[in-house]
């Protein structure tokens, strides 16, 4: 038999034993292979499973079963060995698009009537971790849950501003007051909004992805101090990185951080980043507040195109040059 990767494999592997009533246990599990046996190996039954990776076909294959199941379990039981979390999250994962938040008693409901037997405490307390945590991202967008208390704790590690957005978290149709959804948040330290007073009047703002267990956007603003070094100023997390979302953190930037004028704004060519400025909640243009393009990021776009490094370079240079000129 073949099938695309490891995981399906295994993933039959575990099918089989559990609707037949068998039982396995792993013998080596590496990148390239996989080798298990009957549970009562040493006790008569000769099943043997060899599985492994063909790089002729790009495919796992099952390469040899040494013999088929003799044994017969004598004992009857509620769980099986081979029913684990993983194998568990494959079986209700239609539930779990579903209704992320269905109770874990209507999960293991599912899996006795499914395969008739049910999962140790064990395994319930991993699935509600589990049920907690991202599944992966076929799933889509999964909530952080955080505790009130989480969240005044971190409000006094040297914060002058925190602003977040969190949503009540509900299990099926009951609130716990107790957590909350994480959805936005915004913070800068204090010694970073005191010693901006000291900087010069730039401010330069860019984003990355989270590529971690929780996905979103990491916005920073940083500025620059005498010595042309990075200064930290204040940073958000936000489900992405489009006009909305920009808006709501130049709104606290520019309060709570630089309410001073004359302000200049470095930021990438980026489409949401320019409607955010422009829009009438922010309106960054004017009292004295300028925006420019960040130059490494027009040479960069500029490469892209023209594919000639050294031309790059003498693109930087010149921007380096000009803003030398207009600083004396």
């Amino acid at each position: 038999m073949n099938f695309p990767n490891k995981e399906a494999t295994l993933v039959a592997i575990k099918q089989y034993h559990i609707t037949k009533g068998f039982k396995f246990v792993v013998v080596e599990s590496k990148t390239d292979r996989y080798v298990a046996r009957c549970i009562d190996y040493n006790n008569g039954c000769q099943w043997r499973l060899r599985a492994s990776f063909s790089k002729i076909r790009d495919t796992w294959e099952i390469k040899k079963i040494e013999a088929p199941h003799t044994c017969l379990s004598t004992t009857l039981s509620d769980d099986h060995v081979n029913l684990d979390s993983n194998q568990i999250a494959i079986v209700v994962v239609n539930s779990i698009k579903a209704n992320s938040f269905i109770p874990v008693k209507s999960l293991i409901t599912k899996i006795k009537s499914g395969y008739g037997y049910s999962v140790t405490y064990k395994k319930k307390h991993g699935w509600q971790n589990k049920r907690r945590l991202p599944w992966n991202s076929a799933i889509g967008t999964n909530p952080i849950i955080i505790s009130q208390d989480g969240c005044r704790r971190f409000k006094k590690v040297s914060l002058r501003q925190l602003s977040n957005i969190t949503r009540p978290f509900v299990i099926g149709d009951v609130q716990d007051n107790s957590c909350n959804i994480f959805e936005r948040v915004f913070w800068a330290f204090k010694p970073c909004i005191d010693g901006f007073n000291y900087c010069k009047s730039i401010v330069q703002v860019d984003g990355t992805f989270l590529t971690g267990k929780y996905h979103g956007t990491l916005l920073t603003a940083i500025g620059q101090d005498g010595n042309r070094k990075i200064f930290l100023l204040a940073f958000t997390i936000v489900e992405g990185e489009i006009k909305e979302t920009l808006i709501w953190f130049f709104l606290r930037l520019r309060s709570h951080v630089m309410p001073k004028q004359n302000i200049c704004m470095i930021t990438d060519r980026g489409k949401a980043i320019l409607s955010a400025l422009k829009s009438p909640e922010v309106a960054w243009e004017g009292h004295g507040l300028l925006s420019i393009y960040c130059i490494r990021h027009i040479a960069s776009n500029f490469n892209k195109k023209f594919k000639n490094a050294e031309a790059k370079r003498q693109l930087i240079n010149m921007g380096i040059y000009l803003n030398l000129i207009h600083l004396y």
